[in-house]
């Protein structure tokens, strides 16, 4: 059975960048629906959740949805340093909670959700989009809008689709476990870097709050082949530098994630369709974050 929809807008992608632009919309009165591939919100972690608290009250994000920080430690092999600010002005999101969050705000202004709708081709009229096709849990979908956003991160589907975007040559990849630590002062952060720790990226250790943290390992592509899991696992039974003073480190969720670092595609705006967020390029080519 195939269903069609009508909607002003549809937004491929219910992470961060597609929730935000949903709820904008949304709260204009425009007719909205975001199609998400897996069966909830923020199901997958595929980031470490770093922001800064001004960005995160900027979107209302409440603060029971972060942990501040305010003391930041870098580590090379042969030196580090800790920064320290007054008051936090860094935070580590919940990702789960921060993504529902904002889908909820999203429903609340009017946006229309579909969880577990997969995107699988794209609608055209006159030559130019006019929608897209999917699949659900029983049955395909067709949906019919005046504008399609892109926000369906690194693989940017229906910028491929239409030949927006092209596959990503430069690209970061991430590992990462949230665990359980001994040990961790909740208001400080530790970046490090050098050959033991990354070839070419970082490790990182990031406080969610009293014994829990998210240690992860940043490695660029095609740069180095250094593959970031085995790494992560190679630190956590080393223990250099700042890893030491955790103490035990007991993993209880792992998360794996690309993000590209080739800059902003050459165009984030055709005939009815934008891209936003790393399906548009939209990272940081210094920390390989995206927005």
């Amino acid at each position: 059975m195939t269903r069609e929809y009508n909607f002003d807008i549809v937004i491929v992608g219910g992470g961060p960048a597609g929730l935000s632009a949903a709820w904008s919309a949304a709260k204009k009165g425009i007719r909205v629906a975001v199609l998400e591939r897996e069966e909830a919100i923020g199901h997958s972690v595929r980031t470490s959740g770093v922001t800064w608290i001004k960005e995160a009250k900027s979107f209302g994000i409440p603060s029971d949805c972060y942990n501040p920080i305010r003391n930041y430690s870098f580590y090379s092999p042969n030196n580090h340093i800790t920064i320290t600010s007054s008051e936090p002005q860094a935070a580590v999101l919940d990702v789960r909670r921060t993504y529902q969050f904002l889908a909820y705000q999203a429903a609340s202004a009017g946006a229309d959700i579909f969880v577990r709708t997969n995107v699988i081709g794209i609608l055209e009229e006159n030559g130019k989009l006019a929608g897209v096709k999917a699949t659900s849990i029983k049955d395909d979908l067709v949906f019919h809008s005046k504008l399609v956003i892109d926000a369906s991160g690194f693989y940017s589907v229906i910028g491929k689709n239409t030949g927006t975007v092209s596959q990503w040559k430069r690209f970061g990849v991430g590992a990462e476990f949230e665990a359980y630590v001994d040990t961790i002062d909740p208001q400080t952060w530790y970046l490090m870097v050098g050959q033991q720790y990354s070839p070419a990226g970082y490790a990182w250790i990031f406080p969610l709050g009293k014994n829990k943290i998210r240690i992860g390992v940043g490695v660029g592509k095609p740069e180095s082949q250094v593959d970031p899991t085995q790494r992560l696992l190679e630190l956590i039974d080393k223990k250099p530098g700042p890893i030491g003073s955790l103490g035990r480190i007991v993993p209880i969720e792992f998360h794996y994630g690309l993000i590209p670092n080739e800059g902003l595609t050459h165009t984030t705006i055709a005939d009815n369709l934008i891209l936003v967020g790393d399906a548009a390029g939209q990272a940081n080519p210094l920390v390989l974050e995206g927005i």
